[in-house]
């Protein structure tokens, strides 16, 4: 076979076998491409082409593919342990000391497999801490595939302030009994718990919106909601899966300082590895690990993989070096300084968006605080420029909206040359139009 005909060999066989020639809609780039190594910020693929990754597995390769420190971990564990699946294991207790000692919510710990499965486990813990059914998403918000939370993500404006699940399948019964309400308006919480007293479990929210980009809560949104659910006496989640680890190791809420009463984590803990976390007040997690009246049983042959919780010691070792976190913001703020002169010289209706090391081009001007004010998006443009980006072999979801990563791997040089091919890239799309 020649080397040019790799991917599109490879993509031919996966549409044999593999449900829509993919693991996800979310992986489909447009293009038959299929990667065969990765290392550092760059991607190969099966024609050995190289791109640069933007996309970093959804945010969780912060430090950069098959970092040295993490595989060096990973396999000198793998030496001396593997699945056991019964008691307790050395690395399950080190590995959740080091995140209560990181984590502010975090007096105890439990570990799955995925962010999906660590929310759908804290609404579950709510619930049956609680005893109550209800539970507060915000539109735009993504919390994983399971039926409480699978709707009203990016919405048409239609759909806004109506169910809109994901996808079919999933159960209506579960569905209706979470309360979609705007993000960043407190106002619009506070009049539907006291409107409805003693029937929300939770409230569940992305302390900055980074499933539709990056729109950041106020200080005064998330001040409010701990005021709020403390006097209504609502358990309160930040669903801390990208922010978590990629910003701070004390997740967003060591930046914001509001304390939630539990937390869940995944992606960027693992560095590439599978893992989902789910962290809180101790009354409250006490209900997980014990059988009886008021348990939860929080189950699951692969929590603790020794392999994962190898990944989770180097993964923070590494991010815990002195100015790391730095150095993560600095790229992102030169990403996003490069952006903005760029849509300024074109004259471009387009401005930056992010937080540390996650970026974005917003295809719109104006402020914007919730998902109605994205609806001005220009969602052709940035579909187009996405597309764009990908055939010159800058690689990130091609969804309008999405956020983009960086890692500790891309260097201030990389991001220059990758500008000079964005500005390229909107030069022509603007001349086009």
């Amino acid at each position: 076979m020649n080397v040019r005909d790799g991917n599109l060999a490879l993509a031919a066989r996966a549409s044999k076998v593999m449900a829509g020639g993919h693991l996800s809609p979310s992986r489909k780039l447009g293009a038959s491409i299929a990667f065969t190594r990765a290392s550092g910020c760059y991607l190969f693929d099966a024609d050995g082409n190289r791109y640069t990754d933007f996309h970093c597995g959804f945010g969780a390769n912060v430090l950069g593919h098959c970092h040295p420190a993490i595989a060096a971990r990973v396999h000198a564990v793998s030496h001396d342990i593997d699945l056991i699946g019964a008691g307790i294991t050395q690395l399950e207790v080190e590995t959740c000391e080091v995140i209560a000692r990181n984590i502010p919510c975090a007096e105890l710990v439990s570990l799955c497999s995925s962010g999906s499965e660590a929310t759908f486990h804290a609404l579950r813990i709510a619930r049956a801490f609680t005893g109550r059914k209800k539970v507060i998403k915000f539109q735009g918000g993504y919390h994983g595939w399971h039926d409480a939370v699978a709707m009203n993500v990016q919405s048409e404006s239609g759909a806004i302030g109506r169910y809109d699940p994901l996808c079919d399948g999933i159960m209506e019964e579960t569905a209706r009994h979470t309360i979609v309400l705007p993000y960043n308006d407190a106002g619009a919480v506070e009049a539907y718990l006291k409107a409805n007293p003693g029937e929300v479990a939770a409230i569940i929210v992305e302390p900055i919106a980074h499933n539709i980009g990056s729109v950041i809560a106020t200080d005064a949104f998330l001040s409010d909601l701990r005021t709020i659910t403390r006097e209504q006496e609502v358990v309160l989640i930040f669903d801390e899966v990208i922010t978590g680890f990629r910003h701070a190791l004390g997740g967003y809420q060591s930046i914001c300082g509001v304390t939630p009463d539990l937390a869940t984590f995944g992606k960027a803990a693992g560095s590439g590895y599978p893992i989902g976390i789910v962290a809180g007040r101790r009354d409250i997690m006490e209900c997980v690990g014990r059988t009886g009246k008021g348990s939860v049983f929080m189950g699951g042959t692969f929590n603790g993989t020794p392999s994962s919780l190898a990944a989770v010691l180097a993964t923070i070792e590494e991010l815990s070096k002195q100015g790391t976190y730095e150095r993560l913001s600095a790229l992102g703020m030169h990403m996003r300084k490069g952006l903005d002169a760029i849509a300024l010289r074109h004259g471009l209706e387009a401005q930056s968006a992010g937080f540390g090391s996650v970026w974005l081009l917003y295809f719109f001007s104006g402020a914007y605080s919730r998902y109605d004010d994205l609806l001005r998006n220009d969602d052709a443009l940035d579909l187009a420029f996405r597309q764009k980006m990908i055939e010159h072999r800058l690689i990130g979801q091609p969804l309008p909206l999405k956020r983009l990563y960086l890692s500790l791997a891309h260097t201030p040089e990389v991001l220059d040359e990758s500008l000079g091919v964005i500005d390229s890239i909107l030069e022509r799309l603007i001349a086009r139009r």
